[in-house]
């Protein structure tokens, strides 16, 4: 029994995984709502076994951190339960067609057969208030975002394909068919502000740039890579750079980030750097369109903005897993997402391993120039992300490109001004006053909107950058990951136990001293 106790008493001083609880928390939320979705029939069965699991571990362990992960693992689990059940009930609408009030919350998709566009219902008497839905439509009416309208529509429950879990995990749980438009009422405030910022970000950047320049900063600030050529957002993904060309939680950060830095200049008070910081992510990721990398990248700065009001010091990573959290809890089949673990998974590899690694890679080559230091950051961030969002890319893609780090290095920086310049101009041209201030920003913008095509252009079109899934290559990404990780908690625990030993030392050599002053008075 003791050693038993001895054993695991080593492995959690290895592994201290409840060092961060909420990570924790996130792994085992995960895990939980996607069990409980591949068994959807007995899923209040599984909640209620969960329960009685997590009732009995905190009797025995009665650990705080312990209780408060069961807490917010039930109540995750409570919440895809409900869900499933709402689906349940949409299903039995299947081949229905019913009368409703939407409204828009983006503007109408206009393509050469069908036209689609995303809406909250808003009025129904079978339809639940605010469920999603992506309708569609074969006929000329081009709706803008915040548009509010009575139609007629047709459910149908989702094929059994692969779009499915991706549907899902967008919360579309039904097809929708628009028969016919019956009444229009007054645009929803919110939602048509919105949509003026986005079409006004549009116009402006149409009229600044080229066509090529101005589909690649559309993509960039708006996340709509519409205008991308086919052709050119091939390339894109096969230099696996595709979560830097559009709109993503890495933008989130750059802007938000940048903000905070201002905010710590200018304002002392942290109730009031808070409240402007929460406005700001909101209003952003509002922007953006609520995706699940900018709403996951908007979660971990609310949660760094709150924590100093708290007088809480601030972790990346535990931060990351309340935002999994949260995010889980609001939305319980967003797990289902390839563009959430994508997100989660990248994060994770930038915020938990990359630090170390670059710490640890600078220290033996006792870097000392900040442009080494910086290349040596990009490219431990580049290859640690590739590698662990690289079992997603197998499974989902059935490649993953090579390139990545290298593409990320060259791309990282002239991404960052390109995206911080055409905002800066954006937000001039927008100023009665001020406007010409705003020509030599997109000028700037350019440059390296010119700079980012060519890269991609001539590395995209590479035939050796990306390699094809095969099991063998898939098993060593999986290693690689389990290796980095037990690579970087051995390496912790091995300095752990120096520190012990000199402390050990230091405490032998002083009670040796003393034992010789003793001797001396004596």
């Amino acid at each position: 029994m003791n050693t038993i106790k001895r054993v695991i008493t080593t492995a959690y001083d290895i592994f201290p995984i409840f060092n961060r609880p909420m990570t924790v928390c996130a792994a085992f939320s995960c895990g939980a709502v996607y069990y409980m979705y591949r068994h959807g029939n007995i899923s209040v069965s599984i909640l209620l076994l969960f329960l009685i699991i997590a009732v009995v571990f905190c009797a025995i362990s009665r650990n705080k951190k312990i209780i408060v992960i069961s807490v917010l693992f039930l109540a995750v689990c409570a919440s895809a339960v409900n869900e499933l059940m709402l689906i349940g009930d949409l299903e039995t609408l299947d081949g229905r067609t019913l009368t409703a009030d939407f409204v828009a919350v983006e503007d109408a998709d206009i393509g050469e057969k069908v036209t689609r566009v995303t809406a909250y219902c808003t009025g129904s008497d079978e339809i639940p208030e605010n469920t999603k839905f992506t309708l569609h439509y074969f006929f000329g009416k081009d709706i803008k975002c915040g548009d509010r309208f009575n139609a007629t529509v047709k459910l149908t429950k989702l094929a059994d394909d692969k779009y499915k879990t991706n549907s899902l995990g967008n919360s579309v749980y039904m097809n929708c068919q628009v028969k016919t438009f019956n009444t229009e009422y007054e645009k929803q405030p919110f939602f048509a502000a919105l949509g003026g910022v986005r079409n006004y970000i549009k116009e402006t950047v149409e009229n600044n740039f080229s066509s090529e320049d101005s589909a690649l900063l559309i993509a960039l600030n708006t996340g709509d890579r519409s205008f991308l050529s086919d052709d050119f957002y091939g390339k894109v993904l096969n230099c696996g750079v595709s979560h830097i060309m559009v709109v993503s939680g890495l933008h989130i950060s750059i802007i938000i980030g940048s903000v905070f830095m201002l905010l710590e200049k200018f304002f002392y008070n942290r109730y009031l750097k808070a409240v402007l910081s929460l406005l700001l992510i909101f209003l952003i990721s509002a922007l953006c369109g609520f995706t699940l990398s900018v709403l996951r990248a908007g979660c971990m700065f609310v949660f760094s903005a709150v924590s100093p009001v708290f007088l809480r010091r601030n972790d990346s990573f535990n931060s990351l897993g309340s935002a999994v959290v949260l995010l889980v809890f609001i939305n319980p089949l967003c797990v289902l997402s390839v563009a959430f673990w994508l997100s989660v998974l990248s994060t994770a590899a930038v915020v938990w391993l990359a630090p170390f690694y670059c710490d640890i890679i600078t220290e033996k080559l006792k870097l000392q120039n900040k442009i080494a230091v910086s290349i040596v950051s990009v490219v431990t961030v580049s290859v640690t992300a590739m590698i662990f969002t690289a079992p997603i890319s197998f499974t989902v893609f059935g490649y993953v490109s090579l390139f990545s780090p290298f593409a990320f290095l060259l791309l990282t920086y002239p991404v960052t001004y390109a995206l911080i310049l055409n905002s800066v101009g954006l937000l001039l041209s927008a100023v009665r006053g001020l406007s010409f201030l705003s020509e030599p920003a997109f000028f700037s913008a350019g440059i390296f909107a010119k700079y980012i095509r060519f890269v991609i252009n001539n590395l995209g079109q590479i035939g050796s950058a990306c390699v094809d899934a095969d099991v063998g290559v898939f098993t060593v990404f999986v290693f690689l990951i389990f290796a980095l990780i037990s690579g970087m908690y051995l390496y912790k625990y091995y300095k752990k136990l120096l520190k012990r030993k000199m402390v050990g030392e230091v405490y032998a050599s002083a009670g040796n001293n003393r034992k010789r002053v003793k001797e001396r008075a004596q």
